[in-house]
């Protein structure tokens, strides 16, 4: 039986390889590596599978050498090629409401990922996953940021940061690019793509805002969103299991499979037809817990292990060093000093 394979949108897709010739670069070589038609890309209602664009991306880092290529894709992207999401976000009356925006339409873009826009007393916070919970790898993951701040620029003003900016991926050697473009304390290896942007930059009017436009925006996107087909992540059901259960203790396959009502053998083959396994989206999500744990000063690091299921102290330091390349003292001390960087 074939594997489901997700689906990302083609008008998600021509912006990128636009924003790869604008850089000098010649994008046939990296479609046909990618097994990506330059006639697909003519039509801007197709979709293109997820596994072809990762194609891409690996290709194109291959072939320009450019250690900083998401970034500057980014901000080479003709945005008016990603069409209802980029007119919505910008004719918003402000940034809150476009963060709003590019979260419930995300599913036009990609199927299978999720852009969530958790909103608090004193920041919001943009979190993006490919499916199954997975993070996006580097470059990805450093296009979105770019194209979340440079969107977010465009309605809040030039002058502002974000608070803080998360990549699962390690810190790479120079991150020039990075200070230059998001100007803000930076986290690596943290187990999550997410960007914190105060309430004082989210609630600041859009100069450029229209309201008729908006609306008349979200009534086509909405029309879109309904005749999208219906999807059920069953790794994304998994892994909202083990958030409930993962607490003080390592949750076991059967509780798991007994939780969502299918055998261990249909969790485990279902699961491996999404491209990931029990054991992958338990290590992610301990990842991304861990992080957040040592991130909070009044949490020791032996409850955090506790907490996210370890028995032992050495256990959970031997997997947090594999994660992240740290121990799990050296990145608290890293993540706290970033923390006391200025954010203005």
């Amino acid at each position: 039986m074939k594997s489901w394979e997700p689906t990302i949108a083609v008008r998600a897709v021509q912006p990128v390889v636009a924003a790869l010739e604008a850089l000098g670069h010649s994008s046939e070589e990296v479609l046909k590596a990618a097994g990506i038609s330059p006639s697909a890309l003519q039509d801007s209602e197709g979709r293109l599978p997820h596994g072809s664009m990762m194609r891409w991306w690996q290709r194109a880092c291959e072939l320009t050498g450019d250690e900083h290529l998401g970034i500057h894709l980014a901000e080479a992207a003709p945005l008016k090629s990603f069409e209802v999401h980029a007119y919505a976000m910008l004719s918003s009356a402000d940034l809150r409401e476009a963060y709003r925006r590019a979260s419930r339409y995300q599913r036009l873009i990609h199927e299978a990922t999720d852009l969530v826009f958790e909103e608090g007393a004193h920041e919001g916070v943009l979190r993006h996953t490919l499916p199954g919970g997975r993070p996006a790898p580097r470059h990805p993951a450093e296009f979105l940021a770019t194209l979340w701040v440079r969107i977010g620029r465009l309605v809040a003003g030039e002058e502002w940061r974000p608070s803080l900016v998360c990549f699962a991926h390690r810190e790479p050697a120079d991150l020039t690019e990075h200070l230059r473009m998001f100007r803000a304390p930076l986290r690596f290896a943290s187990g999550v793509t997410a960007m914190h942007v105060p309430n004082s930059v989210l609630d600041a009017p859009n100069r450029n805002a229209d309201a008729n436009l908006a609306r008349l925006l979200d009534r086509y996107a909405e029309g879109l969103l309904q005749q999208a087909p219906g999807f059920t992540n069953f790794s994304e059901r998994v892994r909202a299991a083990l958030s409930k259960e993962l607490s003080g203790g390592a949750p076991a396959v059967a509780a798991i499979a007994k939780a969502l009502h299918v055998s261990q053998r249909s969790l485990h083959r279902n699961l491996q037809n999404e491209g990931t396994s029990f054991r992958e989206l338990l290590e992610q999500l301990r990842h991304e817990r861990a992080t957040a744990l040592l991130a909070n000063p009044s949490c020791s690091v032996a409850e955090a292990g506790f907490l996210l299921g370890f028995s032992e102290l050495s256990s959970f330091s031997r997997a947090f060093k594999r994660w992240t390349g740290l121990s799990p003292i050296e990145f608290r001390a890293k993540t706290l000093a970033a923390s006391l960087l200025p954010s203005h």
